[in-house]
């Protein structure tokens, strides 16, 4: 948010009388100086837009809004990184013209005098460089800059030219570096060592820059030499500074030295830097001598250099670094603690290649002994994110030694889900989670195989790491079930399908669980017994839980195991189809034969229950149908019994036939497959053909599933089928005793076989279809037009030839029914002309003429596919049209098609109306193929068009400009802004008020194009207050984001500072605030941070945790530092009077109370995330979306609510029931209430002065941050919506006041 300077004291310059509410003073200086920046103008009788004008407002306007795309013409050659012709203000004001320094660009008109001094050091080494005939290369700033640095004096100085050649030195050629190491190294030297003790930390942050870049770009022979290791020994001190960017500096180039240097990343390098052993020794010999008492932030400043460098130090020296970080650990400080963890997570989350399997397991063996409480929420949860990377990176080294020591961080896991902390059994759950997917799934067959073949009773490691989660369904572990049956669904997913025997108790155990009353987890057990039967198969399932469902009178009635239906419709996948035909096909017919039993003794509910439960059977089928493992064995003894159900089942068909769907679409990647579905479409296809062709009964809902099952079952049916299918059709048609709806079922089935049959066949059903094309009956010409769409849109060969072959003839048939062609078939008649234009020949221009008529109505029509329809067809003819006009020029051949577009013109309003659609779409497609000339005349065309009477041809000629101005370049567009301007303006009151906000849309794009000044001189008086207004809107919109984008800021702040964290997603976000309290305490703001903090650890804050019932903590238990918790036990989280870090106000006997104000508090600040997320695609879609609305034919993919025709959603009205009545259905008054409801007048509106209390006026608590400057905006906003609600009242009151009065003296004037 830019800064507002202040008013200097004293009057200064004041408005002269009368001028100060005057819109156009005397006073126009700052105007002038608008004017003459942008656009030099001249009353000369020139015209004020040029094309440098515009260029020059198109460079400020994208500087203003941060748009760095430079057009064709803008840089014409870039040789050597120097930009020949790329002039910004600050290249004009220093020479500089290097893109090495397009970086300073940034603070030529900043106001700080480092700034300044950076600009003028510059701009005078430029000056340098140019008078010695120089070319600006990197290498001469380079020079340049080094001889600056011997001779220049002065703080400020000395900072500017460091940074310039740390950006430059970046750029300078290797050779370089290398071979003026020894002078360049000596220069740099004498600079930190005349800076050491300088207050100014940008000195000596630029010149370790510098340094490393220099060490970075020698070779490995450079660095046998003690000198260059005395240089890198230097460097490396700077690393533990106390100033955080000097240490970041140093840091940052020490891992740039140690990873990037040339001979570190050519082929073949060595496997670690040649200053790796001095850095290690480094780092161990300062944390030693550190450790982790009071200097323990130079421990921590080494942690955070190791976090980076320590996978590619040598082996030898990271088990010395390991050890060193283990044991500084044992001292207890909870930051030094956690830096350590991050460190070490940083180290096995890089994967390091020379890690040994010992020493990786000896880090984590070693690690179990620094396990926080189970209490201490981030401590607990950063230990175990290292220990799941730690395990991670050992499996990749050696799965064995990695699965034998899982099962002790499963018991640690399990627990940390005793934890009295949400957050810590909810990370424990994920860890073991993930160390199944990662650490176990990758080797589950050599596990599986193990387990497999070890002895009966032996306890492997997997039967230890299951068995300790299987125990996490006791009792104690009750709070945690939910975890626990999310971790035990993980185990099934990944050694389900191999290890299923170890498995089956606890899947009991489980269902048991469900079964039991009350239970509040039964989703995670229906999910978790979901994954089992995906993985484990619906039989291994079933053994462990049986269904406990018989079909006879010992079933229980409660059927205590009847949600494993709904569980097994859902789940099923990949399994054995022949399970289905010999377990539930019997009990499915068992449970019919009772239900009709039931019935016919009158036990109507019970007969239902059991009619329910066959029909949850069947629906099961589609999932057992889902890729079967034994489809060409199973599926012949179950085809007769499906076919039985569709014939004689109504109420199975639809099930039925979404199994045999799935069949077709997914079991058919196998040729044995294809052949077994195949074999049996003989006896499908006729039944489905005469389910098709019977009249159904009103409502049925089996019609559209008959037909697409039709059409998949089509796909592998033998080709001599569909031949006798298809000849079988069109006897029946022919008929004489054939229905008319058997007629229309028969013209469907025929369209579904035309890409399987041949094309004899095919010229039959085109002669049949053809005179249907002129019926009279609507359904009939629609299914016609459908056929024939199938026909010349199918991909099949025998189709492309007959098409090819019938081209003409199709013609003939389309152009013969343009009269004839009914409005609801429209749109298949025009996907007909689409197909055909597609392969239209180059000499048929003369077919093209002809349906352009009504291809340009069509834009008109009521349906809107007929619509889509005809705008794509325009498309296709013009590229038709350049296809026949292949030798011409493509712009003249543009040119004449849209002059045959023309002549609509010239026709009747509704004409004219589409002619306008269709020249927008077309000028929006080839915008690239219209001539200067051809777009002068289309503008002069739609001049004359806005001057017409007819509303309906006005508003499509304003959507056509709208599309020029935002698809038009502003130099092309230049030349017609006036004639459009004054059609625009020229209009009557009447057409004014009504197109207005078109209009003021269109004018919003002309300013923003062409500038305010521009527009405003082509607008007459009378219409400069829509363009005044339309400035205010656009700079007060801006001012708005820039205020709403400060205000969001402020209050992320607030939130982060006020609000409960949310839990971390893994250790860095759990650690990231460490270094910025480091580097907080580091520059003396420790205080400050601490008031505002709330419960932050500070400087290593811990506490003891005492033993339970006054047990004496024992300092020599190797437990006990367990006890030192980073998380105070005796506050109970969030604020004062709060829950336990609920965020919701505790009663003084333990209730918690949660009132309405907190909930909306709660969705506010949802909203205000998602609102602001979407706020930024909003701004970069909203000119695409204004586009799309008014080019005709293209889809916003945004539905309005008015577009109902392709819908098949019913509008959801909102529930209207409202609580009154007796009992459950009594109206409830809110607990507490609003505040402010007992001043709520019970007859009248508005509020009433009560009688011993206070008046009904809004008291503001006084509140010291009111006084922070930095959040005054946001404050002050609080208040903003209570004055308007006090001045609606008022105005309200006022005029409810004034009605009265009236009354009062009609009254009076009557009784006179």
């Amino acid at each position: 948010m830019t800064k507002i300077k202040r008013l200097k004291a004293g009057k200064g310059k004041r408005w002269r009388k009368g001028q100060s509410s005057s819109s156009n003073p005397d006073a126009k200086s700052h105007r002038a100086a608008a004017r003459n920046r942008f656009f030099n103008y001249d009353n000369q009788g020139k015209g004020d837009l040029t094309e440098s004008a515009l260029q020059r407002h198109n460079q400020a306007v994208e500087d203003e809004e941060g748009d760095t795309a430079m057009g064709e013409g803008d840089v014409q050659s870039v040789v050597g990184g120097t930009l020949a012709s790329f002039k910004t203000g600050f290249s004009a004001w220093s020479d500089c013209t290097n893109a090495t320094f397009n970086k300073v660009e940034r603070y030529w008109q900043s106001n700080s005098a480092q700034a300044q001094e950076v600009c003028a050091v510059l701009a005078a080494v430029t000056e340098v460089i140019k008078s010695q005939g120089g070319k600006e290369t990197e290498t001469e700033y380079f020079a340049a800059l080094m001889t600056a640095l011997e001779t220049v004096e002065g703080e400020e100085s000395m900072s500017a030219v460091t940074y310039l050649l740390g950006l430059v030195m970046k750029k300078v050629p290797s050779a370089v570096l290398q071979s003026r190491f020894s002078d360049i190294s000596k220069s740099l030297m004498n600079v930190l060592a005349a800076n050491i003790n300088t207050t100014t930390h940008s000195i000596l942050r630029w010149t370790l820059v510098c340094l490393g870049v220099v060490l970075r770009q020698q070779e490995a022979v450079v660095w046998s030499d003690a000198s260059t290791l005395q240089l890198y020994h230097g460097l490396l001190s700077f690393t533990s500074n106390d100033r955080p960017r000097v240490r970041k500096a140093a840091q940052h180039a020490v891992c740039g030295i140690l990873r990037g240097s040339p001979f570190m990343t050519r082929e073949n390098p060595p496997s670690h830097h040649p200053a790796a052993s001095a850095t290690a020794k480094f780092c161990i010999q300062q944390m030693e001598e550190c450790g982790g008492g009071g200097e323990a932030k130079q421990t921590m400043y080494i942690l955070g250099l190791l976090e980076n460098i320590l996978p590619i130090l040598p082996l030898a020296n990271v088990k010395s670094i390991c050890e060193t970080i283990l044991k500084v650990m044992t001292l207890g400080n909870v930051l030094v603690t956690s830096v350590s963890m991050k460190t070490l997570h940083a180290f096995f989350r890089a994967q390091p290649k020379h890690l040994s399997p010992e020493l990786n397991a000896q880090i984590i063996s070693a690690l179990f002994d620094y396990q926080p409480g189970e209490n201490d929420v981030q401590p607990t949860q950063a230990w175990l994110t290292l220990m799941q990377a730690a395990h991670v990176n050992l499996a990749g080294l050696n799965d064995q030694l990695c699965l034998s020591h899982l099962p002790r961080m499963f018991n640690a896991s399990m627990e940390c889900l005793l934890s009295e902390k949400p957050a810590v059994a909810s990370s424990a759950a994920e860890t073991m989670k993930n160390l199944l997917k990662k650490c176990v799934e990758p080797y589950a067959d050599r596990i599986a195989l193990s387990v497999n073949n070890a002895p009966s009773g032996s306890q492997t490691h997997v039967h230890k790491i299951f068995g300790c989660v299987e125990a996490g369904l006791q009792y104690r572990f009750h709070a945690a079930w939910g975890k626990v049956i999310q971790v035990l669904a993980v185990f099934f997913e990944v050694l389900g399908k191999r290890c299923h025997s170890l498995m089956k108790r606890c899947l009991a155990s489980l269902a048991d669980l469900r079964g039991s009353h009350k239970f509040p987890h039964t989703q995670e057990v229906d999910r978790a017994l979901g994954v089992a039967l995906r993985a484990m198969g619906p039989r291994v399932v079933l053994e462990a839980v049986p269904l406990q469902i018989k079909g006879d009178e010992s079933d229980d009635i409660n059927f205590p195991r009847s949600w494993l239906l709904p569980v097994l419709r859902d789940h099923v996948r990949d399994t054995e189809l022949g399970f289905f035909v010999k377990y539930f096909l019997p009990l499915a017919a068992q449970l019919r034969t009772r239900a009709l039993e039931l019935q016919q003794e009158g036990k109507s509910v019970l007969s239902k229950a059991y009619d329910t439960l066959q029909h949850q059977i069947w629906s099961a089928l589609p999932g057992f149908c889902t890729r079967p493992t034994d489809l060409a064995q199973s599926f012949k003894g179950i085809a007769r019994i499906l076919g039985s159900a569709i014939t004689d089942r109504p109420d199975l068909r639809n099930m039925v036939l979404l199994a045999l769907r799935t069949l077709l679409s997914k079991s058919t990647d196998t040729e044995e497959n294809r052949k077994e579905l195949g074999r049996f479409a003989k006896n499908y296809l006729p039944i489905l053909f005469n389910i098709y062709t019977t009249e159904p009964k009103e409502g049925d809902p089996t019609v559209l599933p008959v037909l697409a099952t039709v059409k998949s079952y089509l796909t592998v049916a033998p080709a001599q089928l569909v031949h006798e299918l298809h000849d079988k059709a069109v006897q029946k048609m022919e008929a004489p005793d054939t229905t008319q709806y058997a007629k229309n079922g028969i013209r469907s089935l025929l369209a579904a076989l035309v890409p399987y049959i041949d094309q004899t066949r095919l010229a039959n059903s085109c002669q049949i279809t053809a005179p249907l094309l002129e019926s009279k009956d609507i359904t009939v010409q629609k299914r016609a037009y459908r056929m024939l769409e199938e026909m010349v849109s199918c991909s099949s060969e025998s189709c492309q030839q007959f098409v090819e072959s019938h081209l003409g003839q199709l013609q003939t048939h389309l152009l013969g029914t343009i009269s004839t062609s009914k409005s609801p078939a429209r749109a298949p008649r025009l996907k007909c002309l689409i197909h055909v234009v597609k392969r239209l020949p180059s000499d048929r221009e003369d077919f093209l003429k002809a349906i352009l008529p009504e291809v340009i109505l069509c834009t008109k029509e009521v349906a809107v596919r007929a619509r889509l329809a005809a705008f794509t067809l325009l498309v296709e003819m013009g590229q038709a049209w350049l296809r026949c006009r292949g030798s011409q020029d493509r712009k003249d051949a543009m040119e004449e098609f849209l002059q045959l577009v023309f002549a609509g013109l010239g026709g009747s309003n509704h004409m004219m109306s589409a002619t306008v659609l269709a020249l927008t779409r077309l000028m929006y497609e080839f915008k690239d193929l219209i001539s200067a000339s051809l777009l002068s005349q289309l503008v002069e065309g739609i001049c004359l068009v806005l001057s017409s009477k007819a509303k309906d041809v006005v508003k499509s000629a304003l959507g056509f400009v709208k599309v020029l101005v935002m698809t038009t370049d502003n130099i092309t567009l230049a030349q017609h802004v006036r004639p459009l301007v004054e059609c625009l303006v020229s209009w009557g009151e009447d057409y004014q008020r009504k197109y207005r906000f078109k209009t003021k849309k269109i004018f919003e794009k002309l300013v923003k194009k062409f500038g305010y000044e521009m527009i405003a001189g082509m607008v007459p008086d009378s219409h400069q207050k829509v363009l005044v207004n339309i400035r205010k809107t656009m700079a007060r919109s801006k001012k708005k984001k820039q205020l709403k984008e400060a205000a969001e800021h402020d209050e992320d702040e607030d939130d982060e500072e006020l609000m409960p964290k949310k839990a971390p997603q893994s250790l860095d976000d759990l650690l990231e605030e460490l270094d910025s309290d480091l580097e907080e305490e580091a520059a003396g703001k420790a205080g400050k941070r601490g008031q505002r903090s709330g419960g932050r650890v500070q400087g290593g804050a811990a506490w003891l945790q005492e033993g339970q019932e006054e047990e004496p903590l024992d300092f020599l238990d190797p437990r006990a530092s367990k006890r030192i918790i980073a998380t105070n036990p005796g506050a109970k989280g969030g604020k004062e009077g709060g829950g336990s870090g609920s965020g919701f106000k505790m009663a003084a006997d333990g209730r918690i109370i949660i009132t309405e104000e907190e909930e909306e508090e709660e969705q506010g600040k949802e909203g205000k995330k998602k609102q602001k997320r979407k706020s930024h695609d909003d701004d970069d879609d909203d000119e695409m979306e204004d586009l799309m609305e008014d080019v005709p034919g293209l889809k916003t993919g945004k539905r309005k609510h008015g577009d109902l025709e392709d819908s098949d959603e019913e509008d959801q009205s909102p529930r209207k029931y409202k609580a009154g009545g007796k009992g459950i259905h009594r109206p409830l008054k809110q607990a507490g209430g609003s505040f402010g409801e007992d001043y709520r007048a019970k007859k009248a509106g508005g509020d009433i002065k009560k009688k011993g209390q206070p008046d009904p006026y809004a008291y503001v608590q006084l509140n010291p941050q009111y006084l922070n400057k930095r959040k005054r905006q946001k404050r002050q906003g609080q208040f903003k919506g209570m004055v308007r609600a006090a001045q609606r009242g008022a105005e309200k009151g006022g005029k409810a006041q004034n009605t009265m009065r009236r009354k009062m003296k009609t009254n009076k004037k009557h009784k006179k």
